[in-house]
């Protein structure tokens, strides 16, 4: 909680447009963009890609008939972990035992919440946590995986901004469960590489898991249509865009007139 929040604000958006006049600003999304528009800020956006060759190692030999989903990343409630639970124990009530691998540190308060889920004990054995790994041996433990989820829970930060998530499971042919936003839909829909639902619907989570484990040329479908794409949203192409402006922030500096 913080006291007087609106003079804070404009303290805060005060300062911020002095600022601005005098630096570069790079922006990791387009949400933004119309903030700095309006100070007529120098600013460039910078999109949130992943190096795709780093990934594609994790696209061979795998074994993608399995009934396992995968998640690597930050462990918050944000990330759906409560909402997939719920659907794992849907399924296993249609007698469907499906098993999720959670690689990401658990924290306690979120570890306490998912203790205290009515429905906890019948699914916990289903849930393995990892723990935080490097990123290669996180994403070894992709190899036995049949779908990447992407759960992320609706706010105002998360709803106009690329996780990275898509990108990486398209770049090893993961198909993938992502909440429906339409910036996340205008990736994974576009190119079919997954299915999108409503982050808050166990229902609808436990539906799309079926559907992509019960149809597996599907599933290969929207594996090969995230490898075919995935170079689409590689960091190469926002790289290009960080180095040139840099080079003009250089050159500037260089022909900028000495003081006396």
């Amino acid at each position: 909680w913080i006291p007087n929040k609106k003079l804070l604000y404009a303290i805060f958006h005060f300062f911020e447009k002095k600022a601005v006049r005098r630096f570069k600003i790079f922006l990791a999304e387009k949400s933004y963009e119309p903030r700095y528009q309006n100070m007529n800020a120098d600013y460039s956006v910078v999109l949130n890609y992943c190096d795709t060759g780093f990934f594609q190692p994790f696209s061979q030999s795998v074994n993608r008939h399995t009934n396992r989903i995968f998640y690597i990343g930050i462990l918050l409630e944000s990330r759906g972990i409560q909402q997939i639970s719920e659907a794992l124990h849907i399924l296993k009530q249609k007698g469907v035992e499906v098993h999720f691998d959670v690689v990401g540190e658990l924290y306690s308060s979120l570890s306490t919440k998912l203790k205290a889920l009515p429905f906890w004990n019948e699914v916990s054995a289903q849930i393995h946590f990892h723990g935080r790994l490097p990123l290669e041996r996180g994403y070894e433990i992709s190899r036995n995986a049949a779908i990447g989820m992407c759960i992320i829970q609706p706010m105002s930060n998360s709803v106009g901004s690329y996780p990275t998530k898509p990108f990486e499971y398209m770049s090893i042919g993961l198909p993938q469960i992502i909440s429906h936003f339409p910036l996340y839909k205008s990736v994974v829909e576009a190119h079919q590489c997954g299915l999108c639902v409503d982050p808050s619907s166990p229902q609808q989570i436990a539906t799309a898991i079926e559907t992509i484990l019960n149809n597996q040329k599907l599933a290969d479908s929207m594996a090969g249509n995230g490898l075919q794409n995935a170079h689409l949203y590689d960091w190469a192409s926002q790289s290009e865009i960080t180095l040139k402006e840099y080079e003009k922030l250089l050159l500037q500096h260089e022909t900028k007139p000495a003081g006396p």
